[in-house]
């Protein structure tokens, strides 16, 4: 029973008492009266004040909760522990504390998150199920090449790649994941990327996709040149094994009766075994330099050794009508690995003939600094396009006949070894070149004093 209503029966009870005394004692009856309803007033009183009182404490604590309610952070209530209010007082500030310590926990987890997904190389960006952008990472924005706005707008405004944009329309219409790898564009070069549109759903009308993207451009890049490693190994093996074994056979079915045709062939089959052997040697040093053979530094005259290397090769540039011009210093001393450098020098040197032309030339000049010293190789030949620059480098790539008109012998494994080489001697390869104007290489080592250092890996 309320307060109001205890008030309303103690004037009822006070008026049948006043009645009563007023039928016993009809003298006694004013008395009476005044007695009862000053009871009934003061009574009031109490009652008027005691709920301005409550109401007070329940306003205080209403307060409370609204302001707790807008994540504000409002004082305890302190209450005497006689207050009728305070276990409710007591609990309510427990509440607080302890949304206090969850919102400061969920904090660090969202700056944590946040910060995952900055650096998250995973492109990553939430559609819902109105078909807008609710979050997306730098990463995304690099993929797309675009500014993604952080309000809420069609994904349509950032996903302007068809494709991208199909395949997320039907994970969102169908419900259901997609996966696809695919081209995007980008600057300089267009990546590969593998693309997963996954499709989550918390309830029958709530649902969101996540859209991943991942570049794999390396890998597929990867998986293609061991591809072509494979073609390419297997085509360069098959030529010069099907002309011994032609030969060989042609000469056993009676053309070694023939002199002249018995010198022929025997010459293509000494040819072609050279070029076998000089393919299978090329192979194992590739391989020898990624299994890590040691580095051998030491006080090497460069100058002679690098004087011996033109004069081996002068032979091969008679032959291809090419002058080579030796402008290094026979005094000039370096700290490198004699045996790497002489084959670094006879790759580029003998590419630098083969790919010359007629009345050509090939000029090796040598400059240091306080911290290297740098060797230049610069032929006048057909020179190499923009595009096969960026590969000549992989291992059996060759430039495209059609820029050139010309094709020559060899294993098209001399570019790569030299790169794997002038990394294992801590050195820097530059190759700047022109179509129809020539190629010039340019190897940058560092000033080392002579040791032994440990394995290097290409």
């Amino acid at each position: 029973m309320s307060k109001q209503m205890l008030g309303v029966s103690g004037v009822v009870f006070l008026l049948i008492n006043t009645l009563l005394v007023w039928c016993l004692r009809p003298d006694s009856f004013g008395v009476a009266l005044i007695i009862g309803w000053s009871f009934a007033l003061i009574e009031w009183g109490g009652l008027l004040w005691y709920q301005r009182w409550a109401q007070q404490r329940i306003t205080i604590l209403t307060r409370k909760v609204e302001k707790m309610r807008h994540a504000e952070a409002p004082a305890h209530v302190l209450l005497s522990p006689h207050d009728p209010f305070y276990q409710l007082a007591l609990q309510i500030n427990y509440l607080q504390t302890h949304q206090r310590k969850l919102r400061r926990k969920m904090a660090g987890q969202n700056q944590e998150f946040a910060t995952l997904l900055d650096y998250l190389p995973i492109g990553v960006m939430v559609i819902d199920r109105y078909r807008k952008v609710e979050l997306a990472n730098p990463a995304m924005e690099q993929f797309l090449q675009q500014q993604i706005s952080p309000r809420r707008h069609p994904f349509t405004q950032d996903v302007q790649q068809f494709e991208l944009a199909s395949l997320i329309n039907t994970a969102l219409s169908e419900r259901q994941t997609q996966h696809r790898v695919m081209k995007l564009p980008g600057t300089p070069n267009e990546r590969t990327v593998d693309v997963q549109v996954v499709y989550t759903a918390t309830s029958q009308d709530f649902f969101q996709v996540l859209v991943l993207l991942y570049d794999v451009t390396e890998v597929y890049a990867v998986e293609q040149m061991q591809l072509d490693f494979v073609s390419n190994a297997s085509h360069e093996l098959k030529t010069p094994v099907t002309a011994i074994a032609g030969f060989a056979k042609t000469l056993l079915a009676g053309a070694k009766d023939d002199p002249e045709k018995l010198v022929e062939f025997l010459k293509i089959i000494d040819q072609q075994s050279d070029r076998l052997v000089e393919l299978i040697n090329d192979v194992l040093t590739i391989s020898h330099i990624e299994s890590g053979n040691a580095v051998e530094i030491n006080q090497v005259p460069v100058g002679q050794q690098l004087a011996a290397q033109v004069h081996l090769l002068e032979p091969l540039a008679a032959v291809n009508q090419v002058t080579l011009h030796n402008q290094i210093p026979a005094d000039f001393v370096a700290a490198t690995d004699q045996r790497k450098l002489d084959q670094i020098v006879k790759n580029i040197l003998s590419n630098a003939i083969k790919y010359n032309r007629p009345q050509g030339s090939v000029t090796l000049r040598v400059a240091t600094t306080a911290t290297s010293w740098t060797l230049t190789i610069a032929d006048t030949g057909i020179g190499i396009s923009q595009q096969d620059q960026l590969r000549v480098f992989e291992r059996f790539y060759r430039a495209d006949v059609s820029h050139s008109n010309q094709r020559v012998s060899g294993s098209g494994l001399g570019l790569a070894i030299v790169r794997e080489l002038v990394k294992a001697l801590n050195g820097k390869l530059d190759l700047q070149s022109e179509l129809g104007v020539g190629t010039t290489v340019t190897l940058t080592f560092p000033r080392t004093t002579p040791a032994t250092t440990p394995e290097a890996t290409g």
